[in-house]
């Protein structure tokens, strides 16, 4: 896997070693999941953070079909024997990939092929062999799990799940199917038909899938107090006066006694403070598509939006007229790009720290948040190659 980041001030991207069987709940209390912590120093001020995990609106979720209970990987190949070649070139062993298709049934059809493997099969594959197997089916656009999985920031599945009342035997079955993202950071998830089997009821199934569907989010705090470097902080936050209107409300906020602290989305320019922990709106998709990646990161600083997108023909050519590369330090406001191979996958927006401003779908299901950067890139890094460039507003 290469990951080539620049260092973003004094923001370092570290890769959670990943060791043995994944964190199997216990009767032991896990850590709370919204326990405050500190940034580091810069030019941002002093930064307190908590993380919540953002539930989209029931109407929403109520959109999600309920998904079959049997496992199936869709194959582009015709054989048996053409499946066991494809998967040795991916470094899977070949006694597992025997173990795999003994234990498995296969379909030929007009569309390919499927394998169906039985359950002890698909809950013994190695989280290596997991990995490397899931990276596979997620090229081919029916295995719709394995191209888009569940990402989950923490080696700790009872923090991860905290609150959402899944049974144990559903913790313990993630605990199990759960493999390491390419980066190290965090875990992917995409065996959602065989947690659907743990289910003793529909109402048990959309429990699932709503736990499935909530997308952790930062919740960020600016201190500010009598002693507070206005100056320093409204050259920060103004970003180049291109969100001037921070400075009257910053002196507001110093001039209150007891209060000391701001959140930060009062610091963000109209478009991304409307947006920001909220999942698109039914009516926006009413052209046939929602604000994605693009769109976000380039209506920021815009209080009319542009309705430009990811596959935006012009989109290239915004980039090359309306930004510039950017070296450290990087500012507020300056767009991340991430691209794996040739392919440009995800853009996001530079906050303080190592916080970003993001939409990582272009769906409904995907909300405006803030994630730690090192999130971002695990989130995206389906295949193992994650390079960023850095770009500023002219």
């Amino acid at each position: 896997m290469r990951l080539r980041i620049p260092l973003i001030v004094v923001g370092t991207l570290i890769a959670a070693g990943v060791k043995g069987q994944n964190a199997i709940p216990s009767n032991q209390e896990p850590r709370a999941a919204n326990s405050l912590q500190n940034s580091l120093p810069g030019p941002w001020g002093e930064l307190d953070y908590y993380e919540i995990p953002l539930v989209g609106p029931e109407e929403t979720l109520q959109m999600i079909d309920v998904p079959s209970e049997q496992t199936g990987w869709a194959f582009q190949l015709e054989t048996e024997e053409e499946i066991v070649s494809a998967l040795k070139k991916e470094g899977i062993p070949e006694e597992e990939i025997e173990e795999l298709v003994a234990n498995s049934v296969l379909i030929v059809d007009a569309e390919g092929s499927r394998l169906f493997p039985n359950n002890e099969t698909l809950t013994k594959i190695p989280p290596s062999t997991r990995q490397k197997l899931y990276r596979f089916l997620g090229r081919h656009g029916q295995n719709r799990f394995h191209r888009r999985p569940v990402y989950l920031n923490s080696a700790n599945v009872s923090t991860w799940f905290q609150g959402t009342d899944l049974p144990r035997s559903v913790l313990q079955a993630v605990a199990e199917l759960a493999y390491p993202t390419p980066s190290g950071t965090g875990f992917f998830l995409a065996d959602v038909p065989y947690l659907m089997q743990q289910a003793n009821s529909s109402p048990e199934e959309r429990l699932i899938l709503h736990a499935l569907m909530r997308r952790p989010t930062l919740m960020v705090r600016l201190k500010l107090d009598a002693d507070s470097d206005l100056e320093a902080l409204t050259s920060y936050w103004s970003a180049g006066f291109k969100n001037k209107a921070v400075r009257p409300l910053m002196e507001s906020i110093v001039r209150t006694s007891d209060v000391g602290r701001i959140d930060i989305a009062h610091l963000l320019p109209p478009t991304p403070r409307r947006t920001l922990y909220t999942f698109p709106e039914a009516s926006e998709g009413i052209s046939g598509r929602y604000p994605d990646w693009f769109w976000s990161c380039y209506n920021f600083f815009r209080f009319t939006p542009v309705n430009v997108y990811a596959d935006s023909p012009e989109r290239d050519a915004l980039i090359a007229t309306e930004f510039e590369p950017a070296l450290p330090p990087y500012q507020y406001g300056d767009m991340i790009l991430l691209n794996s191979g040739t392919r440009r996958i995800h853009g996001c927006i530079y906050v303080a720290d190592d916080i970003v401003y993001t939409k990582n779908g272009a769906d409904v299901f995907s909300p405006w948040i803030l994630m730690k950067l090192k999130d971002v890139v695990a989130y995206h890094d389906l295949a193992g190659e994650i390079a960023a460039a850095v770009y500023r507003k002219r």
